[in-house]
């Protein structure tokens, strides 16, 4: 009687009724705990005996469709492939899937090789396997547009705001001017800006509120950009020794193209803070595994994954609501953060 005496095929409903004498729809109904279909209690016991000792494992892909749910959600990057080294992209999926883990969902990673089309991307992300979609890219991303433009797929963007999408993001403006208020504290008046040529929307957000603050205390014209490949910062290192009045402090971006700095300025003599001040952004890294304390602004990941969770789950449940019940989602939210005092400034 046990299947793997046979073959070593998946056991199907229509199996165990072929070895109890029965049809295969009394024991699909058996199998799913289908309301509205009486059965014998003896029938009952022998069908989910059956199915233990030849070792049924319900169709997941079938259930999914009775339950319109695959209670799988997607993860997108439009920046390159899903790199678990790279702390910030890390630190969001690994938020993610703990939200996602007390819910019971799992999490599908979505990566795109070099040159994928648009329409092919659009359509592996629409093909049924993610009731919705976490979406990490830049407001120019073409897919982005097109995810905007259709209820398909509910998605929830994440750290960077995206136009027309529900978006989860820290508060990038306020955690900047905390760090130029820190540094002037310190003294610094001539306070620069490190930012990748690549412009995230996150970037673009803590870049304006720099030079406001800077703007605002008088002092913007001594306040250089200088613009960077990702975590290419020997060129900007370059740039401030070169300079007659160079900065005494600079904010970089993010946290790595703070350790960055901090690193060249090591290998060509400079002391930090005492010759150069280096601040970060994300505090992200674990500081026991840091070579210095860094000068940050902190934002609780966790807190955001589940909040964007909630929110995607919200879209999800949405789409079987009429107009009426629907809630409406806030197209921005914005979680605070707070700042890391450390031994670079």
């Amino acid at each position: 009687m046990r299947r793997s005496e046979r073959n070593t095929g998946a056991v199907t409903a229509k199996d165990i009724g072929n070895a109890l004498g029965l049809s295969q729809p009394t024991v699909s109904r058996i199998l799913t705990g289908a309301a509205g279909h009486r059965v014998a209690e003896d029938t009952r016991v022998r069908v989910m005996q059956a199915a233990a000792q030849m070792g049924y494992r319900p169709n997941a892909v079938a259930r999914s469709l009775r339950r319109r749910r695959t209670n799988i959600v997607g993860f997108y990057t439009g920046y390159g492939y899903v790199d678990a080294r790279n702390a910030f992209l890390a630190s969001i999926i690994g938020s993610i899937q703990q939200a996602a883990s007390r819910r019971r969902i799992d999490v599908l990673l979505h990566s795109v090789s070099e040159g994928t089309a648009t329409d092919d991307i659009y359509a592996e992300l629409m093909d049924g396997r993610v009731d919705g979609l976490f979406l990490h890219t830049h407001a120019g991303d073409p897919l982005a547009e097109r995810l905007a433009g259709s209820d398909a797929l509910p998605v929830v963007a994440i750290a960077d705001a995206l136009p027309g999408i529900p978006s989860l993001v820290c508060d990038d403006e306020a955690g900047t001017r905390a760090l130029v208020a820190h540094l002037w504290e310190r003294g610094h008046r001539r306070i620069g800006y490190v930012y990748p040529r690549t412009r995230f929307a996150s970037v673009e957000r803590r870049m304006g509120a720099f030079l406001a603050e800077m703007r605002e205390r008088g002092t913007e014209s001594e306040a250089p950009l200088l613009a960077i490949d990702i975590e290419e910062t020997r060129p900007a290192l370059e740039k401030i020794r070169a300079m007659a009045h160079p900065p005494t402090a600079v904010c970089c971006w993010n946290d790595l193209t703070a350790y960055d700095l901090i690193r060249e300025c090591g290998d060509a003599g400079i002391r930090v803070p005492g010759g150069l001040a280096v601040a970060g952004f994300d505090g992200l890294l674990d500081p026991r595994l840091t070579p210095r304390r860094l000068l940050t602004v902190a934002a609780n990941w966790n807190v955001i994954a589940e909040q964007a969770m909630e929110q995607l789950f919200a879209r999800i449940e949405s789409r079987f609501c009429t107009e009426e019940e629907r809630e409406p989602v806030p197209l921005v939210t914005t979680l605070p953060v707070h700042l890391v005092e450390g031994d670079t400034a």
